[in-house]
């Protein structure tokens, strides 16, 4: 095999392609950067002279910053994971202690699902879910290439190409080939949703939805498919990564701006002190003499670290101040129980003060009618 060009700033160096070709060296500072990095990332090592004849497309320049991510995530990635468990290691102060699980009629699995739905929050647009982050990165890529079809998205999502640097590597054969993998993962989607119509519409187009055997991008599609990649392959998969992460951020704040607004009730200030009552009286019953378990009581929110709001609907809700990590975590008062819901401030406490649950069960006395607890 042959080089495709006599002069060898006709063609990348490392794949050989004449689309989209540049010099390597381009006379700044970050010159030196570049070939350290192709000498450590593809052990592939130039000298000056050398790589002031080479050349390289923009998909080899893109994998390469892909790589280097790749490589700085994961040693970030595992940087924590080694201190985390080194920490733990050298930790000889976590105390346990056994409790009861909480299984008071206002705090049941059961109660606590319905009052999720009441979440003041569930309906906050933009409040951190896969779909929105979804729309983000789409949304941001639209910006430079103009409208993309839902259908293309989902196509290219199922297959994926999708927030990857394989979505800046697309070609014309490519696209063939997500149209021959599209109908065996698309009848999986169908077997997992029951839904045929409506993913058969989502992920054909309104085009081919009746008519599935027939698929085929059409041409403006294949260009919108293409544009798409020709964008990645000049701006990167990150630029438009970190795009999506700063919407994700301003949707956030959205959403903590909507919970704040909430109005507080009349009587909040009696709810607050029914809260923080129950929260001490649930640890005082497992109370011990542990210097440990006296310092973690002393620290549970009171009065003042506890935010009681009312949202439009009647919903009452807490935010309790955690002392440890200065987060606000949410309770609510169940509605059918007039009653404090604590499990989800309890079970965020496991990560301050560790808690061994004992498994509760009920069971019959033998010869009698009555119920005792027992644990396992």
């Amino acid at each position: 095999m042959n080089p495709p060009s006599d002069d060898p700033l006709q063609y990348c160096r490392f794949c050989f392609s004449q689309f989209r070709v540049e010099p390597l060296l381009s006379g700044a500072q970050k010159d030196q950067q570049l070939i350290n990095q192709i000498s450590s990332i593809i052990q592939i090592k130039l000298d000056p002279d050398q790589a002031s004849v080479t050349a390289i497309c923009s998909m080899c320049r893109t994998q390469l910053k892909e790589f280097q991510l790749f490589r700085e995530r994961c040693s970030h990635h595992d940087s924590i994971v080694r201190e985390k468990v080194e920490g733990i290691q050298s930790s000889n102060n976590d105390m346990w202690f056994a409790v009861e699980t909480l299984d008071d009629n206002d705090d049941s699995d059961e109660e606590s699902a319905a009052m999720g739905k009441s979440d003041p929050l569930r309906n906050v647009p933009g409040a951190g879910s896969e779909k929105q982050t979804r729309e983000n990165f789409w949304g941001a890529i639209s910006q430079d290439v103009g409208v993309i079809p839902e259908h293309i998205q989902r196509a290219l999502e199922l297959t994926g190409f999708y927030r990857n640097a394989s979505l800046g590597m697309i070609s014309p054969t490519t696209i063939k080939q997500i149209e021959q993998d599209m109908p065996e993962a698309i009848e999986f989607v169908i077997s997992q949703e029951s839904k045929r119509t409506e993913v058969l519409r989502q992920y054909y187009g309104s085009v081919y939805c009746k008519n599935p055997a027939k698929f085929k991008f059409l041409a403006g599609e294949v260009q919108t498919i293409l544009s798409i990649t020709a964008t990645v392959q000049e701006n990167g998969i990150a630029e438009y990564l970190n795009k999506a992460c700063v919407s994700q951020r301003v949707h956030n704040q959205t959403r903590r701006d909507q919970l704040y607004a909430a109005e507080k009730p009349d009587n909040a200030d009696v709810f607050a002190e029914e809260l923080v009552a129950k929260i001490k009286d649930y640890y005082k019953q497992h109370a011990t003499s542990d210097k440990g378990f006296t310092d973690f009581f002393s620290r549970l929110p009171g009065v003042e670290g506890c935010d009681v709001r009312q949202t439009e609907d009647g919903t009452i809700f807490a935010l309790l101040h955690c002392f440890y990590c200065k987060k606000n975590l949410k309770a609510f008062r169940s509605n059918r129980w007039n009653a404090w819901q604590i499990s989800n401030f309890v079970q965020h406490c496991q990560h301050h003060y560790r808690i061994k649950y004992k498994i509760s069960r009920r069971k019959r006395i033998q010869g009698g009618g009555n119920a005792e607890d027992a644990t396992e």
